[in-house]
């Protein structure tokens, strides 16, 4: 008897937590094996994707920078997804200093939904946690600078040439 009231039981919050199963997520566009490269000096933007594809209630969420917040920051903490949909957009901007100290700076975002009050004692959330390094490196000199800056010096030196030989001509 105390067998089947372990199953009944077990059956009856099962069917119960089903509608509480969420299918969000976070999409990042960098991550471990493949880190943002960046110039000191420059700014990018990191764009996280919130899904929320199934189930029939949209999500609300606030996002946090963990880690990185010296190079990393967001124009706001909240967002939210309708229900079926992928597209949701939370933008990081990132911005390396020119005298930034550092080659490798890891950027943690932490991603958790915000439940409304339901007025119980225990509230269930989910959350994400996504991080990624930054790799700095000195802007290389680009291949067409370098290119025209040769092609002026060559110039400058034919010019400077002509005009001493139009100087030895005049002489005699």
């Amino acid at each position: 008897m105390k067998n089947k009231t372990n199953l009944m039981f077990g059956i009856v919050f099962a069917v119960l937590t089903i509608s509480f199963i969420s299918a969000a997520g976070i999409v990042s566009p960098y991550w471990e094996s493949y880190p943002l490269e960046m110039h000191f000096g420059e700014t990018k933007v990191a764009e996280f994707t919130l899904q929320n594809t199934v189930g029939t209630e949209d999500i609300t969420v606030k996002a946090e920078i963990k880690e990185g917040q010296n190079i990393a920051t967001l124009e706001k903490d909240t967002y939210t997804a309708k229900a079926g949909t992928a597209d949701t957009k939370i933008p990081v901007t990132i911005t390396i200093p020119k005298n930034f100290d550092k080659s490798v700076q890891q950027v943690k975002l932490e991603v958790r939904t915000i439940t409304p009050d339901q007025g119980g004692m225990i509230t269930l959330g989910a959350g994400w946690t996504t991080s990624f390094n930054v790799i700095l490196s000195e802007k290389p000199v680009e291949k067409n600078t370098l290119i025209w800056m040769i092609f002026a010096l060559i110039i400058a030196l034919i010019i400077l040439i002509l005009i001493i030989l139009f100087l030895v001509y005049k002489r005699r």
